[in-house]
């Protein structure tokens, strides 16, 4: 005569809850480490930031950013002219003289060379209104109002600056761009005064 096979061990709530929040935590470090190593592996490029609004840069512990890629031109620009909200868009991108990249040219399907942004089309008429990902710039506090002020055009000290450089789109702030070979760009830090400040994510 057989013996009754004892029941499986239960798995009570609190354990439940333990082994989620052990997975959980398990996906986002690699989450993290990923999107480090993409950050640190991919082709990096310097962009002007631009069009920026005072009124309105801070609003909780984030800072707005606008850049050439905020509102693209097809007439100036290479590639295709015609696009739909909500489709996405690639951007080639060239780097200047003065070593700030720039969209060249813009295209409903990947070019397949060059690099490269990865966006997509908020609204399409004269002007192609997209989104990267890249307008919106996460700090503490502290840091995303020292942020906020020098593209005011703020010194430390709290006085304005002066001279053409800090005339609208002549802003000495600069964002430093990740390229993935996916095109997503991530934000990897600021050039402020010609001085490199790259986010660390450990």
């Amino acid at each position: 005569m057989s013996r009754p096979r004892p029941n499986p061990p239960r798995i009570g709530p609190l354990t439940h809850v333990v082994l989620m929040a052990i997975a959980m935590t398990v996906f986002l470090v690699i989450m993290l480490v990923r999107h480090e190593q993409a950050r640190a592996n991919s082709p990096e490029l310097v962009m002007a930031v631009e069009g920026y609004d005072p009124r309105d840069m801070l609003l909780g512990h984030y800072a707005q950013l606008r850049t050439p890629l905020h509102a693209l031109d097809p007439d100036r620009l290479d590639g295709d002219n015609a696009f739909e909200a909500g489709v996405p868009i690639f951007v080639t991108l060239e780097i200047g003289e003065d070593g700030l990249a720039s969209p060249v040219s813009l295209h409903r399907d990947h070019p397949g060379t060059g690099l490269v942004a990865t966006g997509y089309v908020r609204h399409a008429g004269d002007r192609v209104r997209a989104q990267f990902n890249i307008e919106r710039y996460y700090a503490g506090r502290r840091e995303a109002l020292a942020l906020e002020d020098r593209l005011r055009g703020v010194r430390t000290d709290g006085e304005p600056e002066n001279g053409p450089e800090n005339e609208p789109g002549n802003s000495q702030v600069r964002v430093i761009l990740a390229v993935p070979a996916s095109g997503h760009l991530l934000i990897k830090g600021f050039e402020i005064d010609g001085e490199r400040r790259i986010d660390r994510v450990w």
